[in-house]
């Protein structure tokens, strides 16, 4: 399937790419390191983000910048799972007759012209690294640092199940480069500003267990976010306080959104497949780690779920 997308690639010459909406880490350095490469050999490309502002992790990627749209022939989605996650931006895909999707979650809709979508892959990033190698493209300390933040976001600082072998090797080929890995990590896992803190302090306070300790759920709503002036991005990751529960088979963070008309859900399984769960919601992810928006309030929606999550735990 690379040779149609190289194909496709070839046959361009001006490309935007869209990550998904909300976008993480994975989505952002995938983004931006195919942006270096295809630059590399020659094609006018743009990132074009539903975000305003950036995501915090930009302040570290290479090759962020306020993109405008450009007359484009090619479309790129990277790291999303439908069409629905282009937000907003969806209209940059429909009007444009070559598409491309690179993707590793297993819901994937493959809804381009052209789709790659491994799921055995721990990260997007993975298949962007394997389309360089591919596509002889050398992979350079700033390439390798967006592909590196990419994989790392996606597994937990390689401490997730999704790890396999083939993410230290190509991990390892990445460090040949030698950026600096120890502030990447830093400033991943060990670093948050203090509206984060706060707001992880309204999580923790709003914990709550059911069936005996195997289900932990945390919520935001819009009010707090308000009050402690966060930002969407400040709610990332939130999840890994419930996960984090040692009896937790099941873990959600339900976010209010919307003025409160929806909410958005992750959720982690060491036990359950969570990507069965969340499409019964319209959603999708992967066995592990997924998520999806429910048009209800935060009490409706938790009911909900736990109606669902009871019945296979």
């Amino acid at each position: 399937m690379f040779s149609q997308i190289i194909s496709a690639i070839n046959n361009s010459k001006k490309i935007i790419i869209l990550p998904h909406k909300s976008a993480d880490g994975d989505c952002l350095g995938s983004a931006f390191a195919l942006k270096l490469m295809l630059q590399n050999i020659g094609k006018e490309v743009v990132v074009l983000l539903e975000e305003k502002p950036f995501p915090r992790i930009c302040n570290i990627l290479f090759g962020v910048e306020d993109e405008c749209e450009i007359d484009n022939d090619l479309v790129i989605c990277v790291d999303c799972g439908d069409k629905a996650r282009l937000g907003d931006r969806i209209s940059f895909f429909e009007k444009c007759c070559s598409t491309i999707n690179i993707d590793h979650h297993p819901t994937n809709t493959n809804f381009a012209t052209h789709n790659y979508v491994n799921s055995t892959a721990a990260a997007t990033g993975e298949i962007i690294f394997e389309l360089a190698q591919y596509m002889n493209i050398e992979i350079d300390q700033k390439i390798a640092t967006n592909i590196y933040i990419a994989i790392a976001s996606d597994t937990g600082g390689f401490s997730y199940s999704n790890t396999k072998p083939q993410t230290h090797r190509i991990a390892a080929e990445l460090l040949e480069t030698g950026f600096d890995n120890a502030s990447i990590n830093q400033f991943l896992f060990d670093s948050n500003s203090m509206t984060r803190l706060m707001l992880m302090k309204e999580a923790l306070n709003s914990l709550e267990v059911y069936a005996n300790g195997k289900i932990a759920i945390v919520s935001i709503t819009e009010e707090q976010m308000k009050n402690i002036g966060a930002e969407e991005d400040d709610a990332g990751g939130l999840i890994s306080l419930a996960r984090s529960l040692d009896t937790a088979k099941i873990s959600l963070c339900i976010k209010e959104q919307n003025d409160g008309k929806e909410v958005k859900v992750s959720m982690r399984s060491n036990v359950i497949d969570v990507s069965q769960l969340s499409q019964k919601f319209g959603g999708g992810g992967h066995i592990r780690a997924s998520g999806c928006t429910i048009n209800a309030d935060i009490k409706t929606a938790k009911a909900m779920l736990l109606s669902e999550i009871e019945k296979q735990i």
